[in-house]
């Protein structure tokens, strides 16, 4: 208790000491100056909509410049840092370095430009359709310390009365615009907003690009807006830049050849670089031999050291000879060249034929391979919330063009060991150590017998063919040995959409116990089997965070189904009574479904409210009774629920301490699961994010088992969820995401009913309940 109040204290005394530095900055400043502190935008009329006007005066917050110095908690550090270190003397050093690399000068009131600033917020406004907007602003200074402050008339809005395309020009390219005007992001009735004026240019760059006007550019379109419309209104007039037009921006562009350079080699002479494809293939000290070009399908391939088979570029390939050019296309083929993994540089050139008569574009396809092979490594440390550890590691070798067919082919050696260090367990939990060997071979196709897939979206689809080898250690107690063999495919509809399908999966499971003596200590019995699991597995995921597209809202789905030995069952008529064997061994029968839906809503644009329900089913029939272990659910722990122990909650209503006073269970798996999170995420800082959450869930047995009395799913598994709350911090390093969540229970089920919410237990000064209920997670990523 001693130590950790000293821990408490100790902290608020630094804050208190940084907080004391931080207000003293404004002392180095001259007599005249004075340390510029932020600024306040205020909306003062009512033409904007209540729900709209914080994010406005948000935004126009963020465009006053200059910025103030950064802080963290109301604390300058940077600024205090810059202040101590003082006028260095040296240009090297210490104090050099505190000053210049790591500290901020101040941002001065003086350098706030009020003129310039309302300049800057007339302009924003204007562009959402504020055409009347007024800003006053000033500036106030006490102590040396100055605040800007900005009131805010915007007027009413003006909206779009009507769109006029020209129609009397009787030209290809205005008669294409025109098609398609009922596309239009252009609405009457809709208010008017710049950025959606260039979206609708560049909607119809993109459709004139699709019908082979390569030339043409956004940039010769011109939307005019007539503001005599009528108050308050504004027509808005498209039409082209005739004026500014180059000749070939009128033109519609046909594919005369494609040609693919797989062996390209950037150089790092600036004067070859600038060179072009069609330089470097009209050259004349340089011409393709012709065993060095390969004709197939529509395209050519240049492959002087004949690395790849010409089939590879087949599925990227969209141009054939006498099409028109299509953006689409030429995205597509860009998109699939660089999902194949094999190249390092991936570069599109068009040249039109000298004969400018003609309107014909040659195409090439310029690749960077990466090196074929290549070796690598990880080591890690890790930890569980209850007091468990360890580090794993592994050593990988690859080959990026096994069969000269861009296959990725993996071998990889993996090892952990994981301990116990004291903590909040009565017992200590034996040592694991885990070994494995894992061989992957990642196809760049459907590999399909007897039947040829040519894909129709953006991305390569992959057939992968893996088989490994693990051995599992809890010292003195079992080992297990497992072998699996699988083959799947993995596509994606687009960048939402993802699909796993694995037709044909076999592992092969073998457990056996060391020291029988050892038994009476833990109870292994759920852990344990011996047999076969063979079936097919199916999952598939949509994220709508991956497109890019700025949303209030995002979704998060992932489904999954997992089979095994359902038809051989059938075909033999197994029974729990009457197991069946294939291979001399028995196999599992069963069917398990999971489902993850998770909820993304941005509140403002620092704060995230983000929901997770995960559901999952196990069935075991026919030949098995029960689920595999590796098959079955657990709950508890840091990205499930974190004011558990790891894999150590439920079945249902069932705890072993509570029950029997004992921890002999090294895990506890269920049938079935149901968990809930919601978690409140907040931006403190540049790479620093706050988090508050509870979450709620357990895990259920199917059926009833007198180890786990309690634990069977009934009709009122709701009453029996368990729940947590907690406060976490996030550092997000941009490379890695490491999250440091501290929780603790405040519902447990195995309490009888009416006794299951622990809000009176709390006590975070008792050390005794903080060995027992306050919880620590440091894991990677987050949650959810």
């Amino acid at each position: 208790m001693y130590r950790f109040r000293r821990y408490i204290y100790s902290f608020l005394l630094v804050g208190y000491v940084l907080q004391a530095l931080s207000c003293s900055n404004s002392r180095y400043l001259s007599d005249n100056e004075s340390l510029y502190l932020g600024n306040k935008v205020k909306i003062m009329d009512t033409f904007v909509a209540k729900k709209d006007k914080s994010a406005l005066e948000t935004e126009l917050s963020e465009a006053v410049r200059p910025k103030p110095n950064s802080s963290f908690l109301t604390v300058r550090l940077k600024l205090t840092l810059y202040n101590i270190a003082g006028v260095p003397k040296k240009e090297k050093g210490f104090r050099n370095w505190l000053r210049n690399k790591i500290g901020e000068p101040p941002v001065l009131g003086s350098s706030v430009s009020i003129d310039g600033n309302n300049k800057v917020l007339n302009n924003i406004l204007v562009n959402y359709g504020y055409f009347s907007a007024e800003t006053a602003g000033r500036k106030e200074t006490k102590k040396k310390k100055t605040h800007a402050f900005f009131e805010v008339k915007t007027g009413p809005r003006t909206y779009i009365r009507d769109v006029y395309y020209q129609k009397s020009d009787t030209s290809q390219l205005a008669k294409d615009i025109v098609d398609n005007e009922s596309k239009s992001l252009l609405k009457p009735g809709d208010p008017y907003n710049l950025q959606m004026i260039k979206d609708e240019r560049l909607r119809i760059d993109n459709i004139l690009k699709n019908k082979g006007y390569y030339y043409f550019s956004p940039e010769f379109i011109l939307v005019d807006a007539d503001t005599g419309a009528g108050p308050n209104l504004v027509d808005l007039i498209v039409k082209m830049k005739y004026s500014e037009m180059p000749r070939n921006a009128y033109r519609q562009y046909r594919i005369n050849s494609v040609t693919v350079f797989p062996n390209y080699r950037l150089s790092s002479n600036s004067n070859r670089n600038a060179r072009t494809a069609s330089d470097t293939l009209n050259r004349p000290r340089r011409i393709p031999k012709g065993e060095d070009t390969l004709v197939f399908d529509n395209f050519k391939v240049i492959d002087r050291q004949h690395l790849y088979r010409p089939y590879v570029f087949y599925q990227a390939m969209q141009f054939e000879p006498g099409e028109l050019y299509n953006k689409k296309d030429q995205n597509i083929a860009l998109n699939r060249l660089v999902t194949l993994g094999a190249f390092k540089f991936v570069k599109n050139e068009f040249t039109p034929l000298k004969d400018s008569s003609r309107n014909l574009l040659d195409v090439s396809y310029l690749l960077t391979p990466y090196a074929r092979k290549s070796i690598g490594g990880e080591l890690g440390g890790y930890t569980q919330n209850d007091t468990r550890g360890g580090i794993r590691g592994s050593v990988s070798w690859r080959n990026k063009n096994l069969f000269r067919g861009a296959e990725i082919f993996t071998v990889k050696l993996t090892g952990s060991m994981e301990a116990q260090f004291g903590g909040g367990s009565n017992v200590r939990r034996p040592n694991a150590y885990n070994a494995g060997l894992e061989t992957n071979l990642n196809i760049p196709r459907f590999l399909i017998p007897f039947v040829n897939i040519k894909p129709s979206g953006m991305y390569i689809p992959r057939t992968i063919i893996s088989a490994a080898y693990n051995y599992s250690l809890r010292a003195g107690f079992y080992r297990i040995s497992s072998l699996s063999f699988g083959y799947g495919f993995n596509w994606k509809e687009d960048i939402r959409k993802d699909h796993k399908l694995y037709p044909f999966n076999i592992t092969y499971v073998r457990t056996d116990t060391i020291d029988n003596s050892k038994s009476g200590q833990f109870n292994l019995s759920n852990l344990l089997f011996n047999g076969i699991i063979f079936g097919p597995t199916y999952e598939y995921t949509f994220n709508s965070q991956l497109d890019g597209v700025r949303r209030r809202g995002n979704f998060y789905f992932n489904g999954l189904i997992d089979l095994s030995g359902n038809i051989v069952g059938l075909a033999q008529g197994a029974s729990q009574e009457k197991p069946k064997k294939i291979f001399n061994s028995n196999y599992a029968q069963y069917l398990k479904t999971q489902i993850d839906f998770r909820y993304y809503y941005n509140l403002t644009p620092k704060t995230v409210l983000a929901a997770r329900a995960l559901f999952g089913y196990g069935y075991a029939y026919g030949n098995s009774s029960r689920l595999p272990n590796v098959k079955q659910f657990f709950s508890g722990g840091s990205s499930s629920l974190r004011g558990f122990p790891s894999r150590l909650l439920g079945p249902g209503t069932f705890n072993e301490r509570y029950l029997r006073g004992t921890d002999s269970l090294i895990e506890i798996l269920g049938d079935i699961k149901a968990e809930f999170s919601v978690e409140y995420r907040a931006k403190l800082y540049k790479f620093i994010e706050g988090g508050a959450f509870v979450d709620a869930g357990n895990v259920w047995l199917l059926n009833d088992n007198p180890t786990f009395p309690g634990g069977k799913f009934t009709g009122s598994f709701y009453k029996e969820l368990a729940a947590d709350a907690g406060l976490g911090l996030r550092f997000d390093f941009s490379i890695l995401l490491l999250r440091l969540d501290f929780a603790f229970p405040i519902r447990k089920p195995w309490f009888p009913e009416g006794q299951r919410w622990r809000f009176n237990d709390i006590h975070f000064g008792d050390p005794d309940w903080r060995k027992e209920n306050l919880f620590f997670n440091l894991a990677i990523g987050y949650p959810f």
